[in-house]
């Protein structure tokens, strides 16, 4: 494998659009106050598509630092664990550090551009979303590992970035993409939350107090289902509340998805690779909710 293949393979591109998400549903609702500015947009794209790269190669780092991955062979998906190039001898960690790092400029000065241009408060969404997501897996905070990665996650993933896209196109802040937000938070946190099951021994063998690890596998595995239902509860909701449009109903449709999903989840949460299927669906539920509802919003 050459190293230009190595490094992108590193970032786990297969999550990136667990970031792309959100920031079409931000600018689509800036949309539909006539709100849309093409370069605005691509830069909003490079900075959160750069962080997300660079907070998933440094989360790699830190837990190798902790020893999680290192001692993490068994009950590995190609969702879990982190990409292990560490381990594998396929990066260096000095390498890992670096690029993570790198990446993490990239994003900040298309963030600063951003914020010098549009509005100041992308200084304190971009900042807020940096701190959250660096100390997601870094000493001394380690969020994660505090049972706190979850809601790190659905604030970054979720609520910050839909926010983020949508005060760049626009200057102001509104309720429309906060609810809209919601769902993609809970989704994108279900995610995390399954992905945990399978790292239960490594974690808790190396202190990592992740929420599978203070629940238990066997307690974890309702909240994860209940977590999910959230989402589409709160789609529900945002239109019975009339924040979102009656359009936005349709992304309840997924639900099916997710209904499938964590019926495999609940018979296997405890057996590994048994999970994948669910790990899937969470992500198919994830992409086609956050498409429908930037669509819905759109119009």
């Amino acid at each position: 494998m050459n190293r230009a293949k190595t490094y992108f393979l590193s970032v786990r591109p297969q999550f990136l659009p667990a970031i792309i998400i959100p920031v079409l549903i931000g600018t689509a609702a800036a949309w539909n106050e006539d709100s849309f500015a093409p370069g605005v947009f691509l830069l909003t794209l490079i900075a959160a598509i750069s962080y997300h790269a660079g907070m998933n190669i440094l989360n790699d780092y830190f837990d190798y630092l902790g020893g999680t991955d290192n001692i993490n062979t068994g009950a590995l998906t190609p969702f879990t664990g982190g990409s292990r190039f560490i381990q594998q001898g396929l990066v260096s960690p000095k390498e890992t550090l670096g690029i993570g790092l790198g990446l993490i400029a990239l994003g900040s000065v298309a963030g600063i551009w951003l914020a010098l241009t549009t509005t100041p408060w992308l200084f304190v969404i971009g900042g807020v979303g940096l701190f959250t997501g660096f100390f997601y897996s870094a000493p001394p905070l380690s969020l994660a590992g505090r049972g706190l990665g979850e809601i790190t996650v659905g604030l970054d993933f979720g609520i910050l970035a839909v926010l983020g896209a949508y005060v760049a196109q626009t200057g102001h802040f509104d309720m429309t993409p906060l609810v809209a937000a919601i769902p993609i938070a809970c989704l994108i946190s279900t995610l995390l939350f399954i992905n945990e099951f399978p790292d239960y021994e490594a974690d808790k063998a190396t202190g990592k107090r992740t929420l599978v690890v203070r629940l238990g596998p066997q307690r974890a595995r309702y909240y994860v289902v209940a977590l999910a239902s959230a989402a589409y509860l709160s789609i529900i909701s945002g239109v019975l509340a009339g924040w979102l449009p009656l359009i936005s109903l349709a992304a309840v449709l997924p639900l099916i998805i997710i209904i499938k999903g964590m019926k495999v989840f609940l018979h296997n949460y405890n057996k590994g690779p048994g999970i994948i299927p669910a790990i899937k669906s969470v992500i198919l539920a994830h992409f086609c909710t956050g498409i429908i509802i930037a669509i819905s919003l759109l119009f």
